[in-house]
């Protein structure tokens, strides 16, 4: 980002945050899309931003970061507001101005921003830093205009004496749009990604930087509620949908890397499957061989995400009752706890595995091509509006999960798994679109959705019990044993399944929302 200021200047920042290894954007300089664009050579200088808050964190809770920059010699002061992530794009508010010294002067700000800190600054204290060496320039062809900065150097965390307390390394690029059609911005990321290894950020500097600072753990996050204009057009309904399903997928990247959390591996293979499911629902409006390419890049992560997944649910779901089950006989608890250290030792495994494709280039390359399609289609001045499409589409997949689970009972396991997967469609189009429908219906039918899918999801996963032990194991013996023995022991659980899901059913097709919709 540009160091130049303007005193009382405010502005609005649409920035990609590209991640590398230490020392991995040397090579950005020199590559044929950069210096293509290069008017004149970039510049290099150490960059020392400090970051102040109360001892309370109070600006970070109320999503502000309050940060003094010194470049050569000069400082200058930065509140910026946490703003949101579309389609991996960061959307920010920014006041700045010059400062005398490296003290932050909050009355020095535009009066908006000043009321806002005024009740914090006689608590103000250094949290944290980043100290870089940047390099950057700005970008143009003259139909679009981009700045692009490397940053390699250091996090560090403050104690409450201002010493160093802890640091961890950074190194990213980040492109700020400035001018022309934010895609190209895409474009340009896709042309670096092709020649040196990085991952698509998620997490900005002030977010790093509290996390260190205050020993922050990270967690897990759902998919989003979208709210969509009620004269929103089909393609800028797909944008937010599809942009919702990205951020959903990178705002559980640090905690799927850092711990390989059970909640985390679900988030994020939940959202590769939203994502799968809205490319598949918004077909009219996307090009055919995308969608193809991102229907396998998404399915591809799925599948290394599920072999964690089905290892953690058999933990929960087989081995842990069993073993807890006081009739569970003595010979089968010593094979389960014998059992247990290696599909541990498997989980280990499976995760070193989805982790390497997830932070492989090709998953970049994927999710910046997402965005860029995002991008266009949030462009798009269409007026197709979404609204008759929703409708449409939600009639027509409610008639099909009704149709799919008529005698539910008498079903294959097969059959059933084809339920779920039905029932997964309507649910995630009902969320995708819920903002169309009054909120009370709508939550009752999607309830009503939720807990057919879990339901459903108990009985797959009692089905695929030994598919899942061979997988986990090379002890046939073992696998029958133990599958034998929890499908028998899951059998009144499988009765009760069955004679739920079919009173959820009569609940799903008495409850028809977007019926109700259509006649407004």
């Amino acid at each position: 980002m540009s160091e130049a200021g303007v005193s009382g200047a405010s502005e609005s920042e649409i920035e990609l945050k590209l991640l590398a290894a230490p020392g991995g954007a040397k090579g950005l300089w020199t590559l044929p899309a950069v210096k293509a664009l290069l008017s004149k050579p970039p510049r290099a200088r150490r960059v020392r931003t400090v970051y102040h808050d109360t001892p309370e964190a109070d600006l970070m809770r109320a999503g502000c970061a309050l940060r003094v920059r010194e470049v050569d010699g000069k400082f200058e002061q930065h509140l910026k507001t946490a703003g949101s992530v579309e389609g991996g794009l960061f959307k920010r508010h920014e006041w700045r101005s010059p400062l005398a010294s490296a003290t932050p002067d909050p009355p020095s700000l535009p009066p908006e921003a000043a009321e806002l800190l005024a009740p914090f600054a006689a608590a103000l204290r250094p949290v944290f830093e980043t100290d870089v060496e940047r390099t950057d320039a700005v970008l143009s062809n003259g139909v679009f205009a981009v700045e692009i900065a490397a940053d390699d150097g250091w996090v560090r965390a403050f104690d409450a004496a201002g010493r160093v307390a802890r640091e961890t390394p950074l190194c990213e690029i980040e492109l700020e749009w400035r001018a022309g059609p934010a895609a190209h911005v895409f474009d340009l990321a896709l042309d670096i990604s092709e020649r040196l290894p990085l991952v698509v950020g998620w997490q900005s500097k002030a977010e790093r930087g509290y996390a260190l600072a205050l020993a922050l753990a990270p967690s897990a996050r759902r998919a989003a509620t979208l709210a969509l204009a009620p004269d929103a057009s089909v393609s800028r309904a797909a944008a937010a949908i599809l942009g919702e399903g990205m951020n959903h997928f990178l705002a559980n990247q640090p905690y799927f890397e850092s711990h390989g959390a059970v909640e985390a591996v679900h988030q994020m293979r939940v959202a590769c499957r939203r994502l799968r499911a809205a490319l598949s629902l918004f077909r009219p409006v996307l090009p055919p061989d995308e969608i193809a390419a991102f229907r396998d890049g998404f399915r591809d992560l799925a599948r290394a995400l599920g072999a964690v997944r089905d290892i953690d649910v058999l933990e929960a779901q087989v081995l842990a009752p069993l073993i807890e089950e006081p009739l569970t006989p003595d010979a089968v608890r010593e094979r389960l706890e014998a059992l247990r250290p290696r599909l541990a030792q498997r989980r280990i495994e499976g995760l070193a595995k989805a982790a390497d494709l997830v932070r492989a280039p090709e998953t970049a390359r994927l999710l910046l091509r997402l965005g860029r399609r995002v991008t266009l289609l949030a462009a798009d001045d269409s007026a197709t509006p979404f609204g008759e499409f929703a409708d449409e589409t939600l009639k027509t997949r409610h008639r099909k999960l009704a149709r799919r689970a008529r005698k539910l009972k008498q079903q294959t396991p097969e059959d059933r798994h084809r339920v779920r997967i039905a029932a997964k469609k309507v649910r995630y189009a009902a969320e995708f679109f819920r903002a169309r429908y009054g909120e009370k219906p709508m939550s009752r039918y999607l309830d009503a959705l939720g807990e057919l899918q879990d339901v459903l999801g108990d009985l797959n996963d009692i089905a695929g019990i030994a598919d899942v032990l061979e997988r986990a194991i090379d002890d046939e013996r073992s696998v029958r044993l133990i599958a034998g023995y929890a499908m028998g022991w899951h059998t009144r659980r499988m009765r009760a399944c069955l004679d739920e899901a079919e009173e959820i059913l009569h609940l799903i097709r008495k409850a028809q929302p977007f019926e109700s919709r259509a006649k407004r």
